[in-house]
């Protein structure tokens, strides 16, 4: 239905918890167009209980760098690590196609100091489509004989998404099963989760997900990646809630 496949990656969301109400919001958006890199906040900010970032404490202010922004720096890991090469392995991810958004999008940029998360950004224009590797959440909380299936498995295995409505922590969470005899191996990440649902729904789309890499001897979050293949003849925007919307004013 689709004919052309896209894999750009010039924009990442970021997503922060409200630690009262742990709900999560999009509070900023980073881009960069070949030079510089521009950082804006989103209406997500807005919440009461939200502190902007250090050095960016304005948020209907536009930041722009030559270098990536130290809150996005350092969570990527020193190339002159030990583990460097493991992670880009793990990744999926060579050295010479390596961009900072690339790495930052697909590690979803997890920290145990703080609880800020990082997305891509997704659009479906019409008669287009999109591809994403992403890593399966949630895996900690299934069973062992869930986690010894995704050792189990094999690049291009076909996997399903099933709505997980009685979850009573995320009644939108979207779960990972296998094929042939099903068994929920984790979660789709939360900021595909309310649109991927809707797109599932839609008799215009088409998606598919299957195995990308196993990766066996990693921690559980870098275990299981997948690729996600989304269609549509219609122009879709997979984050079309208020919350994405940038709120910049100035440039600074």
């Amino acid at each position: 239905m689709c004919s052309e496949m896209t894999r750009s990656m010039n924009s990442v969301f970021l997503a922060w918890q409200d630690p009262k109400e742990r709900n999560w919001h999009t509070v900023g958006k980073l881009s960069q167009d070949q030079e510089p890199f521009i950082f804006d906040y989103t209406l997500g900010a807005r919440n009461e209980s939200f502190i902007p970032f250090s050095g960016m404490e304005q948020l209907d202010v536009t930041y722009k760098s030559d270098k990536l922004f130290p809150l996005f720096a350092n969570r990527l890991l020193n190339p002159r690590r030990p583990a460097y090469k493991m992670l880009l392995s793990w990744l999926g991810l060579s050295e010479e196609e390596l961009s900072p958004l690339q790495v930052l999008a697909r590690t979803g940029s997890v920290k145990s100091t703080d609880n800020p998360q990082i997305f891509p950004e997704l659009d479906l224009t019409g008669k287009s489509a999109i591809e994403l590797d992403f890593f399966v959440h949630g895996v900690r909380y299934v069973s062992e004989s869930a986690r010894q299936r995704i050792k189990a498995l094999k690049e291009g295995d076909k996997l399903l998404l099933m709505n997980d409505f009685q979850n009573e922590t995320a009644p939108l969470a979207l779960a990972i099963r296998t094929t042939g005899t099903p068994e929920i191996i984790g979660f789709c990440p939360r900021f595909l989760a309310h649109g991927l649902a809707d797109l599932a729904a839609d008799r215009h789309s088409e998606l598919s997900l299957t195995v990308a890499r196993v990766n066996q001897e990693a921690p559980l979050y870098y275990q299981l990646m997948c690729e996600l293949k989304a269609c549509s003849s219609q122009t879709r925007n997979l984050f079309n809630s208020q919350e994405f919307q940038t709120i910049s004013g100035s440039i600074h």
